[in-house]
């Protein structure tokens, strides 16, 4: 998802428009730089080569979701069975009853199973990939909107793209289950998983799309307002602040909003910068 409520798009939408317009701003997901590594033999953690570079989006072109069930409606199906997405055209995306076979609880561990969705969690959840290869995750709530999540966000996760409700967090105090982290959603801040290379701290290069490669308690803004960002991506991590208490930025950068139009009680989340 492309954060465009945030300050950050504004400032690129003006004066920084003619200098990113002359650099290339990678795009892809970068969740696969792990196995590109393998390849070329570099190091993702070390900071050379870009950490913000993938292999493409699987998902473009793709079909939209299809539902015969409702993921978050546990009377969507007969008792025996449970609502969960299975693979349908090479996408995780079509939601249908499956046999009921429940053996873990919510936020356990478990064994993804995408071709026939028997990967042991409760009914409207959904054993939840933590890595690119999908191999291991967790049992996490299905969603179709933010609706379903009691207070949370329903976003894509992270390598597959199925929708999950991720609890709300506060960046600057993050309490997040094992494995997820408090990250940035389009106007708030919920409980998500990380990639490998999110690991950036101040002045990291980074892709605005989902703060990639900044690690929690950072976020990534456009480069000319971050001190000695050198980044070839145009964008640098910079840490967050509470605009409503001490500036804790260091100098020349200040204490100012990370969201033109943030969600209730995130109205205090800054971002270290300088503005323009």
């Amino acid at each position: 998802m492309v954060y465009i409520g945030r300050l950050r798009h504004l400032i690129l939408a003006g004066s920084l428009a003619g200098v990113l317009a002359c650099q290339q701003i990678p795009t892809e997901d970068p969740t696969t730089t792990a196995d590109m590594a393998t390849e070329t033999g570099s190091d993702p953690t070390q900071g050379s080569g870009d950490p913000t570079q993938g292999s493409g989006d699987p998902t473009q072109g793709q079909s939209l979701p299809e539902y015969r069930c409702d993921p978050a409606d546990l009377s969507t199906c007969a008792d025996d069975e449970k609502c969960t997405a299975v693979l349908q055209g090479g996408l995780q995306n079509l939601y249908d009853c499956v046999p009921k076979d429940s053996l873990h609880d919510l936020y356990e561990a478990c064994s993804p199973a995408p071709e026939n969705g028997q990967d042991a969690c409760p009914p409207s959840t959904i054993c939840a990939w933590d890595t690119p290869e999908g191999s291991t995750g967790i049992c996490v709530p299905l969603c179709v909107n933010d609706g379903d999540c009691a207070g949370g966000s329903c976003i894509e996760n992270t390598f597959n793209d199925v929708p999950i409700c991720a609890d709300s967090c506060d960046p600057q105090v993050p309490v997040c289950k094992t494995g997820l982290e408090c990250r940035q959603t389009n106007d708030a801040f919920a409980c998500q998983f990380p990639t490998e290379v999110d690991i950036g701290q101040e002045t990291a290069q980074c892709l605005v799309e989902g703060d990639r490669g900044c690690s929690q308690g950072y976020v990534c803004e456009a480069g000319q307002l971050i001190p000695n960002c050198a980044s070839p991506t145009g964008f640098c991590c910079t840490p967050l602040c509470d605009t409503e208490a001490a500036d804790t930025c260091a100098s020349p950068a200040t204490c100012n909003p990370a969201f033109t139009d943030p969600a209730p009680g995130y109205e205090w989340v800054g971002a270290c910068y300088v503005p323009n």
